[in-house]
């Protein structure tokens, strides 16, 4: 790392350090609390008392450059922010919100249209012209799907657009069912009328880009169309989804072409054909069961990895809410709930709060909630109003360390 990348980190954590004065004098022991505000935010509660004393020495050198900078003076135990800290504070903040502001428009489903579109256009360009030259009836197949793909993208951005959201879906996974019976013709046909490959550098290179591209497109197109609730979206990330396992099986068959078993190749594209099938007829039979719905069950389409996050984050703050009553003396279920909800808010991060994120706060209430019913369900609290750590509650805390 250079110096200027040092120095560009040290100014911002002094920034940052500076941020948590914001909304008001604090003592060594609230900055810490609040700088490191993120990480209970995101369900990490787990600290030691050791850490708890590493983070507030980590802080108070990282005071030092405010306090130099006169962006920062003490006042007894406490630390307030001066006029001219605040002028910097701002100014790093507004260019935070300009950041925010621009992750949000990236979020939006109509601009994940246009990127996809895009990218489906950047990846034809480069997958159609060297399956041509190489002969892979795998990668012109992948090829051919990926040009379909940038035609559904521009479904998708004017049913977004003129709030034929549905109709985009059911437009999607009719082309997603024309490419697959395309694509089956041509694999099945190659069997029977074979053509010798040229393998080179150019396919391989196509291939081996596209998996990548795909997984993060994939990703990207199930966030914001689960955040969005935009079914489209979803469809078409299976379709990238796909993109992934293709390339993979596509690599696989080049390499066996150039071993001198073409056939390989052959059957890959077949199961190209069959997989893309396999989604659009999956994809349509939940299209005609939402016909008689209201809204599209989306659950089925979380991210694995989300389930077992809210797992781990219900374990910490349950975990968490039997440290405050057993250690801090905390017995009222109110005050409890209330010291849960605060730690949980991003908006009291200055750097979160100007970029505009924010928790959905019925799912931080539904939690929080959870987690006091869990617990006291379990054995580990008794009470109503008035909460005590049972016997289990503190075998339990022999974990927090």
């Amino acid at each position: 790392m250079g110096m200027g990348d040092q120095r560009r980190r040290r100014y911002v954590k002094s920034v940052r350090v500076a941020a948590t004065l914001l909304d008001g004098p604090r003592t060594l022991e609230e900055i810490s609390d609040r700088y490191y505000a993120y990480l209970s935010a995101l369900g990490f509660f787990r600290k030691s008392e050791r850490q708890v004393r590493d983070r507030m020495a980590s802080v108070k050198g990282r005071l030092e450059v405010p306090i130099d900078r006169g962006w920062v003076v003490r006042e007894g135990e406490r630390y307030v922010l001066t006029p001219l800290g605040r002028e910097e504070v701002d100014k790093r903040l507004s260019q935070l919100g300009e950041t925010g502001a621009l992750l949000r428009r990236s979020l939006q489903p109509q601009t994940a249209s246009k990127v996809t579109l895009g990218v489906h256009l950047g990846l034809a360009a480069l997958k159609l012209p060297a399956g041509l030259l190489s002969g892979s009836v795998a990668l012109i197949n992948d090829a051919a799907d990926t040009l379909l793909d940038a035609l559904s993208s521009l479904v998708v951005y004017f049913g977004i657009r003129f709030n034929w959201e549905r109709g985009a879906n059911v437009t999607l996974v009719l082309l997603m069912l024309a490419t697959g019976g395309f694509t089956f013709y041509a694999a099945v046909r190659r069997i029977f009328v074979p053509i010798e490959l040229t393998v080179d550098w150019f396919a391989f290179l196509a291939a081996i880009l596209s998996a990548p591209i795909c997984m993060m497109l994939w990703a990207y197109q199930r966030y914001v169309g689960l955040r969005s609730g935009v079914m489209a979206l979803i469809t078409q990330s299976v379709d990238s989804r796909n993109h992934v396992i293709v390339s993979i099986g596509v690599i696989a068959g080049l390499v066996a072409a150039y071993l001198q078993f073409a056939l390989l190749d052959t059957l890959v594209g077949l199961a190209i054909a069959l997989l893309i099938l396999k989604s659009a007829l999956e994809l349509a039979l939940e299209t005609i069961r939402s016909f008689g719905e209201e809204e599209i069950d989306l659950s089925r389409f979380e991210f694995g990895i989300t389930a077992q996050y809210e797992q781990f984050r219900q374990a910490q703050l349950s975990d968490w809410m039997l440290y405050l009553v057993e250690k801090q003396g905390i017995e009222a279920r109110a005050e409890l709930v209330d010291r849960a909800r605060r730690a949980l808010d991003f908006n009291r991060i200055a750097a979160t709060r100007a970029m505009g994120i924010s928790q959905h706060p019925p799912d931080v209430e539904e939690l929080i909630e959870r987690c006091v019913a869990d617990l006291i369900d379990s054995g580990r609290l008794t009470g109503e109003e008035r909460l005590a750590v049972t016997k289990l509650g503190k075998q339990r805390l022999g974990h927090w360390a």
